[in-house]
């Protein structure tokens, strides 16, 4: 098995390493740190605490670290722009037993933040203030922006319900995950859907192409291993990334190959595929 692997890590042209002996550099974040996601440029890492209180960014190429937001779910599902100079985000609070929340971006060239939208309980499109081409997942369908213009797609006919939905970097690929099905690739109109993984969390683009992937295993009351895995879109060849005693909670990863990945307790470590 250890072989095999090693091959196909060598046919998809990841220098990776051995099976098992990735060099993990650990990143020198506070304990517990959790939810980190990657500028689309790998320069800025945002993440938070396990109850996405707070959003923190950490500069790459210096290793400075910021608070952008104390407040109360900042932490949760933060959006950046295409071009990695700013990002969007939500607080929350509570009102009468109801939840409002608010819109706020932050600029990494002001270091200021600013008050997009009062505190409301109005519904929000926060894929929409990525700028340029994306697409986003909303439940039984996946909404594909090309060009400014909208269309819904649905690449499985018999789907449930998608996740995790992004665009390639040349807008050509949709990546998604059916939860009872898959990780799959399909053309931006959502045709010629195809299967990368039986089943995989958390799916991103971390080159032209690379995707990868959380997978994980249970004896339906307790996690028995969670690996990170990278997939070749072409060949369809699986890599795991991660060793059998590292129990992964998260990853994010950039187009250039950068990949943080976080353990469930909060430890963070990044590598990138192409070095």
């Amino acid at each position: 098995m250890k072989h095999r692997l090693l091959a196909a890590a060598l046919t998809i042209g990841l220098a990776i390493g051995a099976y098992g002996e990735l060099p993990l550099k650990p990143l020198n974040l506070p304990a517990g740190a959790h939810h980190p996601v990657l500028s689309p440029d790998g320069t800025t890492l945002l993440y938070s605490t396990d109850t996405h209180d707070g959003l923190k960014a950490m500069n790459m190429a210096t290793g400075e670290t910021s608070l952008i937001d104390a407040g109360a779910a900042a932490g949760f599902n933060p959006v950046f722009t295409t071009d990695s100079r700013t990002v969007y985000y939500r607080t929350a609070e509570m009102k009468d037993n109801l939840l409002y929340r608010d819109v706020r971006s932050y600029s990494f060239d002001t270091r200021n933040m600013h008050k997009v939208s009062p505190m409301s309980r109005d519904k929000v499109d926060m894929a929409a203030f990525r700028g340029g081409n994306y697409a986003v997942d909303d439940y039984n369908t996946i909404r594909v922006s090309l060009d400014g213009k909208d269309v819904s797609v649905n690449p499985i006919a018999d789907s449930h319900s998608y996740l995790w939905a992004s665009l390639s970097a040349d807008n050509k690929q949709l990546l998604f995950s059916e939860p009872f099905k898959g990780v799959f690739i399909a053309d931006a109109d959502g045709s010629n859907a195809r299967r990368l993984l039986r089943k995989g969390d958390n799916p991103t683009w971390a080159g032209e192409h690379t995707i990868v992937a959380i997978i994980t295993h249970d004896d339906g009351y307790v996690v028995l291993d969670s690996r990170l895995v990278a997939v070749d879109t072409r060949s369809g060849e699986i890599t795991y990334l991660t060793p059998e005693d590292m129990l992964v909670g998260e990853a994010t990863a950039a187009g250039d190959g950068t990949v943080v990945v976080a353990d469930v307790t909060g430890n963070m470590f990044i590598f990138n595929l192409n070095d």
